[in-house]
């Protein structure tokens, strides 16, 4: 009985694999949904635009920034990047989010400018038909309507869409002094 090389063995099992193997499910396709992040702020439920939110951590901890408003938490190191956090809910209503268990920061980076949005909490990844986005958000809360770019609605509620673009380019929140 002749013995086999391991390499032989490793051949012939591939060699059955593929043999046997049964194709990937037909899946629907998705390249054109509408997919983005669901979370709270402002007391809504909110969704962003996935593709403007780099990475979700937990509230980190920050150093006071002598000078700048109190809505700006201080500044932050992310993977050796210093960042600064923003509680947009207290610059927008005047209400702070306590971090907690469920809250979140979203990295955002648009052009110039790179920051931590903290959050109350996340809902996790949602899609969406294209098509079934409507003009008008449904958010309740006033203080949101310039931020807001139309909204969906899915079999449990609705999602009012919140746009990082128009936040950046905020003057309100560009100035931070």
């Amino acid at each position: 009985m002749a013995t086999r090389s391991p390499y032989s063995v490793l051949q012939d099992v591939e060699q059955r694999c593929r043999a046997h193997a049964r194709g990937l499910p037909a899946g629907e396709q998705v390249d054109g949904d509408w997919v983005g992040i669901g979370f709270d702020l402002c007391g809504e439920t909110l969704i962003a635009r996935m593709s403007e939110i780099n990475e979700i951590l937990p509230p980190p901890e920050t150093i006071r920034i002598p000078g700048v408003l109190p809505w700006v938490r201080g500044l932050a190191n992310v993977r050796g990047s210093l960042i600064p956090v923003v509680d947009v809910q207290a610059l927008l209503s005047g209400e702070y989010i306590h971090p907690g268990k469920k809250s979140r920061m979203l990295i955002i980076d648009q052009g110039d400018v790179q920051a931590g949005v903290l959050v109350n909490e996340i809902y996790g990844l949602r899609r969406f038909k294209p098509q079934d986005k409507k003009e008008k958000a449904p958010a309740q809360t006033p203080v949101l309507k310039d931020l807001l770019d139309g909204g969906f609605a899915d079999e449990r509620q609705q999602w009012s869409v919140f746009s990082i673009e128009r936040l950046v380019n905020n003057e309100q929140f560009l100035r931070v002094t």
